[in-house]
């Protein structure tokens, strides 16, 4: 990865490839791997930086990494989803990478857990051990789940006399050792996930939940590669600054009637591929 900013368009239909194939300027392109064959056969034509993920936001009530548990007790049968076998997730993890190895992407996301930053790393030491069985001419890019520590941490109201120094039992605490594992299992990529949070008032039914000026404070002492669904014209300052790559959620692909005010006299896919020779 070039140390540069570089936007990277989320896409998984045909339509949205058609709209970035006529944008000017260098950019990513990122799909799940759930698309069908065609679709990720076309964005390698594109011969731009090709990511591929691997679905977290995919069946959510019963996620890839669970599998049911059927077990007798209390004079019934009970069925309960719980967290799979090493062996199962392991065979899930080698088949999503064999499936990216037929579609030659330059970069795949490791499997992660939304909300679920211990479990992630877990899923991120499998994936990285069946990542290096076989020679692969992508690179694997570890997925450190930020967002629940940053949004869920209980801090203290008053600060007491006898505090233990800045960033003690606050997130950076958690945070900052959980992204050294992930240099220590070998991941030489690291990218910021989970930050996106749900908001029903929203198209998307998602929106980014740092303020540029918290975004800057984060990346000033994590240092990632990526941030996942950080791509914004309003926090574009932030990631040429810190020369990272983000990925953008639906905001881009919005049609002037959605907000005529906002998009009606602007390419924002081109305005934002454009900052790409500023940065």
């Amino acid at each position: 990865m070039d140390q540069k900013f570089l936007p990277v368009f989320s896409l998984d239909w045909t339509g949205l490839l058609k709209k970035i194939s006529n944008v000017e300027g260098d950019y990513g392109v990122l799909a799940p791997i759930s698309c069908y064959n065609k679709l990720l056969i076309n964005i390698r034509k594109l011969n731009k930086p090709f990511f591929i993920d691997s679905g977290v936001f995919n069946n959510k009530n019963y996620p890839w990494y669970t599998q049911l548990d059927c077990e007798y007790k209390n004079e019934r049968w009970t069925h309960e989803y719980r967290l799979a076998s090493e062996q199962h997730l392991r065979q899930r993890i080698q088949n999503y990478l064999a499936r990216c190895d037929k579609f030659s992407p330059d970069y795949i996301f490791a499997p992660d857990a939304i909300a679920e930053p211990l479990l992630s790393l877990h899923l991120a030491r499998l994936c990285w051990e069946e990542y290096l069985r076989k020679s692969r001419t992508y690179t694997l890019i570890g997925v450190v789940q930020v967002g629940s520590p940053l949004y869920n941490w209980q801090e203290k109201l008053v600060p007491q006399i006898d505090s233990l120094p800045l960033h003690y039992k606050s997130p950076c605490s958690f945070l900052a050792p959980l992204i050294s594992e992930y240099r220590n299992i070998g991941y030489k990529y690291i990218a910021l996930g989970g930050l996106l949070k749900a908001d029903c008032t929203r198209k998307t039914g998602l929106k980014f939940g740092l303020s540029p000026q918290e975004l800057d404070e984060l990346l000033t002492w994590s240092r990632p590669n990526f941030v996942l669904g950080g791509l914004a014209l309003t926090r574009l300052e932030v990631l040429k600054k810190h020369q990272v790559w983000a990925d953008s959620t639906g905001w881009l692909w919005w049609d002037a009637r959605y907000d005529y005010q906002r998009f009606g006299h602007r390419n924002a896919l081109q305005e934002v591929a454009n900052a790409t020779f500023l940065s």
